[in-house]
């Protein structure tokens, strides 16, 4: 009995902080937080992952992050320096941190406040004590999504599952952080360059096999996943047919199959090259495994997805100047993200990893 009065009474007393949080930072919270149903003309309006609608009575100012690809969206889009809360895991991840801290030095200082540790855990006191007038989360937080919006702060919940939804969320942040023009900058750049691909593509299109990291070489993606995207956009074909995200397959499977190229995210290729059951594979003699390394430079669930594809494309339209093709691609479409100093900054962290 002791064990839950003492358990009741711990759980009364948070809710009293986040309550008496919540009223401090309703009394001097910034204009731009969505507080009142009526909407005036002069709104900033969204509608998000979660086909809720987001308003603004200004572009927002103060920027809490919890999905890490929208904040590599915001670096991209010049608005940053509205970031006031971002993952722990961008401080925790050592190639994450080697990354952010080139874009923001409060990063490289470790000077952003941190109220989520990964995406599924989220200090909510932490939030409200920043004060914040946007809340970017994944669209599967719903408990978090529906906590912020009773305290009257605008949450933007973000999905990135595919191109069309990266490319939208991209957009839609551009609307939110007054960066409207430089988001449609970027994916009329994206789509430039995705058609391009396609208009250099092999035809009849490669058949590849995905391979996620860790050395799940057995663990795939069907055509309802984002690396299937990025095969698509490369203009290559995924060799596996159904539509499930993340299948698992047998050697037997793959052998059948005998893809012509092999992609592999963050892994090394002797993990296959080294498989006695895979060396009558294609993709295996021609030395067509390859991989997608480091993880930040080719995150698909950003529009770094043109990179991944850029990078496919080449691997799979080899000439005697593929490899200084890709690298060219690389510095141009980093440098049109990022700008040419983070550029080259980037690609010389990436050949140090």
């Amino acid at each position: 009995m002791y064990v839950l009065r003492h358990h009741l009474w711990q759980m009364m007393t948070c809710m009293v902080l986040v309550v008496i949080t919540v009223w401090l930072s309703a009394c001097s919270a910034p204009p731009s937080v969505a507080t009142s149903p009526m909407n005036s003309p002069t709104d900033i309006q969204v509608t998000d992952a979660s086909n809720h609608t987001v308003t603004l009575t200004r572009p927002a100012q103060r920027i809490v992050v919890l999905f890490e690809a929208s904040l590599d969206d915001l670096y991209m889009l010049g608005a940053g320096q509205s970031v006031v809360g971002i993952p722990a895991k961008v401080y925790h991840s050592p190639s994450l941190f080697a990354a952010y801290r080139l874009l923001d030095p409060r990063i490289a200082q470790q000077q952003i406040a941190t109220p989520s540790s990964w995406e599924a855990s989220t200090n909510l006191e932490s939030i409200v004590a920043l004060q914040p007038d946007l809340v970017l989360v994944s669209s599967g937080q719903r408990d978090v999504i529906e906590l912020l919006k009773s305290m009257h702060i605008a949450v933007y919940a973000v999905q990135s599952e595919n191109y069309q939804q990266t490319r939208k969320e991209l957009l839609d942040l551009g609307v939110l952080t007054g960066q409207a023009e430089r988001a449609k900058q970027l994916v009329s750049f994206i789509e430039d360059e995705i058609q391009a691909m396609h208009n250099t593509s092999n035809m009849p299109p490669k058949q590849v096999y995905y391979a996620w990291s860790g050395g799940r070489i057995f663990s795939t993606s069907g055509r309802n996943s984002m690396p299937n995207t990025v095969m698509a956009l490369a203009g290559t074909e995924n060799i596996v047919k159904t539509e499930l995200d993340q299948p698992t397959v047998n050697p037997e499977h793959l052998i059948e199959w005998n893809p012509d190229v092999i992609l592999l995210w963050n892994s090394d290729p002797k993990l296959i090259y080294n498989r006695p059951e895979l060396q009558s594979l294609k993709a295996v003699q021609n030395k067509q495994v390859f991989s997608l390394n480091p993880s930040f430079l080719f995150n698909p669930h950003t529009p770094k997805i043109l990179l991944a594809a850029n990078q496919l494309h080449h691997w799979v339209s080899p000439s005697k100047q593929s490899a200084i093709y890709a690298s060219q691609d690389q510095k141009r479409i980093l440098s049109m993200f990022y700008g040419p100093i983070i550029a080259e900054q980037l690609l010389q962290l990436a050949k140090n990893t």
